[in-house]
């Protein structure tokens, strides 16, 4: 991506992170925002598949913010852009690699049920952040 969308992917990962505080720290939760969608399944009371479900979407709009910010931050080009930074890139990749092996085997042995869940969607974000610090501390390092 373009140096410039940085700044883009920080203001998107900010205010999600925003909403996901206002969602479950403050219970907000806007009237605008629950909508009907299309659900190919959902269970909540009980099991649906492919129809339409009225739906509060904060936590999905967040989710979406904060996953496209963290993929803009990762993916944004430096200012010089050389063999030496796509070593460094590559071995940030196997860096969250291998952390992402470690967690999935700890989720797995150690999370149950909802709490699974709640980690498979820590997954989804976290590998993002994992990439984004190891890059950055192997940048700092090299440079230093």
């Amino acid at each position: 991506m373009p140096k410039g969308f940085r700044p883009l992917g920080i203001i998107l990962s900010i205010f999600g992170i925003i909403l996901l505080i206002l969602k479950h720290q403050f219970n907000y939760k806007p009237d605008f925002l629950n909508l009907k969608v299309f659900a190919v399944y959902s269970f909540y009371i009980e099991a649906k598949s492919f129809t339409m479900i009225t739906h509060q979407m904060i936590e999905d709009i967040a989710g979406i913010l904060l996953i496209a910010g963290l993929f803009l931050i990762a993916f944004t080009r430096e200012k010089e852009e050389t063999e030496v930074l796509d070593a460094i890139r590559l071995k940030a990749f196997f860096i969250t690699a291998w952390f992402n092996l470690f967690y999935m085997i700890f989720a797995i042995l150690f999370f149950f049920g909802f709490g699974f869940v709640a980690a498979l969607i820590c997954f989804a974000i976290g590998w993002l952040i994992v990439y984004i610090a190891s890059f950055r501390w192997l940048l700092y390092k090299s440079k230093s």
